[in-house]
């Protein structure tokens, strides 16, 4: 049967949403007496209107039978290669001698929720409100097509709750017509309704969550704009703020609570579709979570016990308080950075910011706008060292965790640690590439870590200095554009492309 292209009609969609959110920055910059920016994004929400215009047009005569590209991947890395290059029109507009390179890589950033920004200097308001607002897109995105286009096919993390038995299957020889199913193959003509039923059972809330913590930062003292782009930065964790060193007070407590719902999928609707009826005390990611947390919280407060920064009880609750809010932050892959610490990290600085590196590899929940290695992941490679350790003890222990633990730490433990090894691989890759285009290889591997694991103020704490991201080369820029769009698409999701299983 002959349908229309389903990615021509996601794209149409895509561009048209980009355009319509292109006339808020135009409003606050008309508002603002910021005349020049808000022409710019005025005339490109007009020229993308156009464009999603006559493309709907010119594919309402052709029509196409084929699916062979109609893999998720190919849809996902069209939209997030073409679209920042969209976005980046009125960038380089608003922004006096901006290139179009650093543009795009700016919204690449921002649309991955990522967060690296190569503008220096403070900005206008206008222009960050656009940041955090494309950013805000991206992670509805992230959480709308991880549902709809991922989960079917058990890929971005579903692998670890649905493959009890299919993996093994598979290995022995014992193949099935469904577990050889190709994902282009089972979609058929429904990409475009699950994207629909997905956006509406998840948008409400989404917006919903902004608006009240909107409203709770506007209330705990923040300018409106100020607090909508803080909102808007902590929902969709991209971390893109005016400055992303917080000022302290209730505005952190309210922050860090939001951050929850990057540790676990269990908070966002549709839960029940990837978890189960399990209570929410048992979930393993937000069991892993708050144990890495307060292992890092002890370790980095005997640290700063140890540096003498306990001037009295007050001063040690507070360093407490930095250590849990900047620790969750990274966690979370958003990169905030509690007020109370120094300028200089505080103590984070020096050899310590490698626990930040690695909290931002560990990556927050699977099916949430949190990048990393997700903590499903680790759990699962957790649970199977534990089971291997337990077996040295008692060779003939047969293990009893129930057919969803057993399943994870077989199964699931041999997807985790594939994601692992490919992780590694293109953290290798990205470190040589940049390596290679003249940086220092300790800076070259922050900055790949914080491309992979979409944390960009990774490299603002991380390193012995700050590093600046508009101070790479072009050749550098690309590599980590393009690390960043494979950090967010999930690198199984590459994998499955060339191998079915």
């Amino acid at each position: 049967m002959e349908r229309r292209s389903r990615g021509t009609v996601i794209m149409v969609a895509l561009i048209g949403l980009t355009a319509l959110a292109m006339l808020l920055p135009a409003a606050v910059g008309f508002t603002l007496r910021e005349l020049a920016l808000a022409r710019a994004f005025l005339y490109s929400a007009l020229l993308l209107a156009c464009i999603a215009v006559l493309i709907h047009l010119a594919s309402r005569g052709p029509r196409v039978s084929s699916v062979a590209f109609s893999h998720p991947f190919y849809h996902l890395t069209l939209a997030y290669l073409l679209l920042p290059a969209l976005m980046a029109v009125p960038m380089t507009e608003a922004v006096p001698g901006m290139r179009f390179l650093d543009a795009w890589f700016e919204m690449v950033s921002a649309f991955t929720t990522t967060g690296a920004s190569v503008i220096e200097g403070p900005g206008t308001l206008s222009l960050h409100l656009w940041r955090a607002l494309v950013g805000w897109g991206g992670g509805l995105f992230v959480l709308v097509t991880v549902m709809a286009l991922l989960a079917p096919v058990n890929l971005g993390g579903f692998e670890l709750f649905r493959a009890p038995s299919r993996t093994s299957h598979l290995l022995r020889g014992e193949v099935t017509s469904d577990a050889t199913a190709r994902p282009d193959e089972a979609y058929a003509d429904k990409s475009v309704a699950r994207l629909h039923d997905q956006l509406r059972l998840i948008g409400p809330v989404y917006l919903g969550l902004t608006l009240v913590l909107w409203v709770g930062l506007s209330i705990a003292g923040n300018p409106p704009l100020l607090a909508l782009m803080l909102a808007m930065s902590t929902i969709s964790t991209s971390g893109i703020a005016p400055d992303p060193v917080l000022g302290g007070g209730a505005s952190e407590g309210l922050i860090a609570l939001a951050l929850l719902f990057a540790l676990t999928r269990r908070f966002w609707p549709g839960a029940a579709a990837i978890s189960g009826q399990e209570a929410l005390w048992r979930d393993p990611e937000l069991r892993l979570g708050g144990a890495v947390l307060v292992l890092i919280v002890a370790a980095m407060g005997l640290l700063l016990i140890v540096q003498g920064g306990s001037d009295g009880p007050a001063a040690f609750l507070a360093g407490i308080w930095a250590i849990v809010f900047t620790s969750l932050s990274f966690l979370t892959t958003t990169g905030f950075i509690s007020g109370t610490l120094a300028e200089d990290g505080g103590v984070f600085a020096g050899p310590a910011g490698i626990a930040l590196l690695g909290l931002a590899m560990i990556g927050g929940g699977v099916a949430t706008t949190a990048g990393g290695l997700k903590l499903m992941r680790v759990f699962a490679l957790f649970w199977q060292a534990r089971f291997e350790l337990a077996k040295l003890v008692h060779p003939q222990d047969v293990g009893g965790d129930g057919p969803r633990l057993r399943g994870l730490r077989t199964e699931g433990a041999l997807a985790a640690w594939l994601f692992l090894m490919i992780f590694i691989f293109a953290l290798m890759a990205m470190t040589a590439v940049l390596t290679l285009s003249g940086e220092v290889l300790e800076d070259a591997m922050v900055y790949a870590v914080a491309a992979l694991t979409t944390t960009g103020p990774l490299a603002r704490i991380v390193a012995p200095e700050p590093l600046s991201w508009a101070g790479l080369g072009d050749l550098a820029k690309a590599a980590l554009a393009f690390g960043m769009v494979l950090g967010r698409l999930e690198l199984l999701l590459l994998l499955s492309v060339f191998w079915r299983r």
